[in-house]
Order: C-alpha cells, then sequence, then structure tokens
C-alpha cells in the first residue's frame, strides 16, 4: 500500500537543545485543528537521550497510525519516498526554499541511519 500527498508544510523542530529532533511533512497549514483531521501527515521523531532508531507516526486521511521501522528514506528536492517494515511506502511531495532544504536534509542526516538514508 502506498499513502501518497502533498505536503503543504514542511516542519523542522528541536527541543532540549537538540537532544530531541522532528521533522513533519503535513498536508494542512501549519495553524490545522488536529482535533478533526481528515488529511495525511507524516512525523519523525529522535530522542537522543535514548539508544533507539527514529520513530514514525502518520495518519492516512483516516486514523493515525506509527511504530514501524523506517527501512529507507529517499531524499530529492522536491520528494520524500519513505518505505516501512510493514506494507506500506509513504510518497511526499513538497515544495520548500533552498535554506529550508538544508536544515531538512541536516535534520535527516542527524536522525536517520546512514544506510537507510539516501539524498537524490
Amino acid at each position: 500500500m502506498t499513502l501518497a500527498f502533498v505536503a503543504k508544510s514542511v516542519r523542522c523542530a528541536d527541543a532540549i537543545g537538540g537532544e530531541i529532533l522532528q521533522v513533519c511533512f503535513d498536508s494542512k497549514p501549519e495553524s490545522g485543528n488536529e482535533d478533526e483531521r481528515h488529511t495525511p501527515y507524516v512525523l519523525i521523531s529522535q530522542n537522543f537521550e535514548f539508544a533507539s532508531p527514529a520513530t514514525i507516526e502518520w495518519h492516512d486521511g483516516s486514523d493515525y497510525d506509527g511504530g514501524a521501522e523506517i527501512v529507507s528514506f529517499k531524499l530529492a528536492r522536491d520528494r520524500a519516498r519513505i518505505r516501512l517494515d510493514r506494507d506500506l511506502e509513504i510518497d511526499v511531495g513538497f515544495r520548500i526554499g533552498d535554506r529550508r532544504f538544508a536544515q531538512l536534509c541536516s535534520y535527516l542526516r542527524r536522525m536517520l541511519d546512514e544506510n537507510v538514508l539516501a539524498t537524490t
């Protein structure tokens, strides 16, 4: 199964001095109300305080899910393709400026194992 959507916002966030990093691809604008979500998003998080791989959660437009392992993450200038250890691939198109794309690359390089992340 493939979850495909175009992200209206791409956010990179950190907390606790960079100990926690998050990258979110969201089909809603940043000011959207989560109580009535009917559109997809993908959120990847890494907590460096614990020695564990990055986590991923998503909404497919109908329901929330998460807890899968990221098997591969291919990042291009306008697209992210994520393959999970479940029968799910996520294909996200996006348009962001050069500065934000550089930030996205930096966050993902820190969060994901070099065997998982590939940039094209």
